[in-house]
């Protein structure tokens, strides 16, 4: 399972801590040039209906890049790191799949905690938000 805790942005830069079983990753992430909490709803709202997607958490000049994947029932995760933010300097993090319980409820839950805080910076998506929410409430009963 995979857990995301956001932490209260300051001037562009916001504290996230992603775990997955014993490996912890702690950064302060910046909101240039792309919003990595957008880019996490568009990702996990893709891969709910079968796609998926990348989410660049940018450090500058490093940065972690979280992959997220539907596969048939499944969910496969990835989490890289690269020094430089260049593809060919990406090292193995930590990679697993699971189900939709296992995958897609932690980070949802995770958007939906940020989202309570209602901060100025770093802002989520009403709408991905809603459309997110409903996929999760309609496969939960299913």
């Amino acid at each position: 399972m995979i857990k995301i805790k956001f932490e209260t942005p300051k001037h562009g830069w916001m504290p996230v801590k992603i775990t997955h079983n014993d490996i912890e990753e702690y950064f302060d992430v910046s909101d240039v040039p792309v919003n990595p909490i957008s880019q996490l709803e568009d990702v996990l709202d893709s891969a709910i209906t079968g796609g998926g997607g990348e989410v660049w958490w940018h450090l500058e000049p490093a940065g972690y890049y979280l992959n997220i994947h539907a596969e048939k029932e499944n969910y496969r995760i990835k989490l890289e790191y690269s020094i430089n933010s260049m593809s060919e300097t990406r090292e193995l993090v930590f990679e697993y799949s699971g189900n939709f319980e296992e995958t897609v409820i932690p980070i949802w839950r995770s958007l939906r905690n940020f989202q309570s805080y209602n901060w100025k910076e770093f802002t989520v998506s009403e709408k991905t938000i809603e459309s997110i929410t409903k996929q999760v409430k309609a496969k939960k009963k299913g």
